[in-house]
């Protein structure tokens, strides 16, 4: 073999064992990038693209989370609405035309919840429960895919991708009915307790 091909044969080695490495990161490599905190906030926008309807709906707001507590997330726009997701249960309060709507249904249902609940709390057990998870590494971001393991959970989902650096920042769901949401997090804020401003907004949903 001459020293050329050996050369070529070593760094295709070489290339092929790096792109490997990036492709089977473990979820724990990525956790440990995160930066997390008792509260954290943050603006986000949600775009849904339904296939029986041509135009996405956007809607755009903040969330805050209070670890092992509760995650909360205010729309703003369009329609002024507030939703408050637990381990237990995913409550959803909509303003309109001065009246409070109220509804509830199972946490287990709401993936987006349940992703970003495991991130934020740098807790990814119960994910790897349901899901199969595939992760990519790099030095200027991250990638981690999600797959049903479980009937039920496939039920909702085909898969879902977060990306993002020291926080997640995008959230995409292949929803079972091929609808897409999108969700993009930005203005990550990090403190140790909760703002007046917070409890009331969590006080009065």
């Amino acid at each position: 073999m001459s020293a050329a091909h050996s050369f070529l044969t070593i760094s295709l080695a070489t290339v092929l064992f790096s792109v490997a490495s990036l492709s089977c990161a473990s979820t724990a490599d990525i956790i440990s990038r995160l930066k997390i905190a008792p509260v954290i906030e943050g603006r986000f926008i949600q775009k849904e693209k339904l296939v029986s309807v041509p135009k996405p709906f956007e809607c755009e707001g903040f969330f805050i989370f209070w670890k092992d507590d509760v995650l909360l997330w205010k729309a703003t726009k369009p329609i002024l609405t507030t939703s408050l997701y637990t381990d237990q249960n995913f409550k959803t309060y909509i303003h309109l035309n001065g009246k409070r709507i109220e509804n509830t249904s199972p946490s287990a249902t709401n993936i987006v919840n349940r992703i970003l609940w495991g991130l934020l709390s740098a807790d990814m057990t119960a994910l790897e429960l349901d899901f199969q998870i595939f992760s990519q590494n790099k030095p200027e971001s991250w990638k981690m895919d999600f797959y049903p393991k479980s009937n039920m959970t496939g039920s909702i989902v085909k898969h879902v991708s977060v990306t993002g650096k020291d926080t997640p920042e995008k959230i995409v769901v292949e929803n079972f009915s091929s609808d897409i949401t999108t969700l993009i997090i930005d203005e990550i804020k990090l403190s140790e307790i909760s703002s007046t401003q917070q409890e009331n907004e969590l006080a009065n949903p």
